[in-house]
């Protein structure tokens, strides 16, 4: 069975935790840094770390140099909190895509 964990702010993070996620709550995104670092290091434990894009944004140097690492674990997903998307979710998945086909694609949107 696949581990998942998220990264959010305490309310979101509890959500997730009563649906059986592994929560992280955090307030800031040092907090966040030292969260994903404490997942990182238990990277056979974990398939899927889920983030808020805020969060994400400013992880993405971490994000990088774990997934520079390779065999593509754990995944990270991105998902909009409560104060609603802030675009950073499709920008990431445009660069993803762009990167994988070898040519940066128009984005109209």
């Amino acid at each position: 069975m696949a581990r998942v964990a998220i990264i959010a702010e305490k309310h979101l993070a509890t959500g997730f935790r009563l649906a059986g996620v592994d929560a992280f709550p955090v307030d800031n995104l040092e907090e966040a840094r030292l969260a994903l670092s404490k997942i990182v290091s238990e990277r056979a434990r974990y398939d899927m770390v889920i983030l808020t894009e805020k969060l994400s944004k400013g992880l993405h140097k971490q994000k990088a140099k774990v997934l520079s690492i390779g065999k593509g674990k754990p995944v990270f997903a991105i998902l909009p909190d409560f104060e609603g998307p802030t675009g950073e979710r499709t920008r990431e998945l445009h660069k993803l895509i762009s990167e994988s086909v070898g040519a940066e694609l128009k984005f109209e949107g």
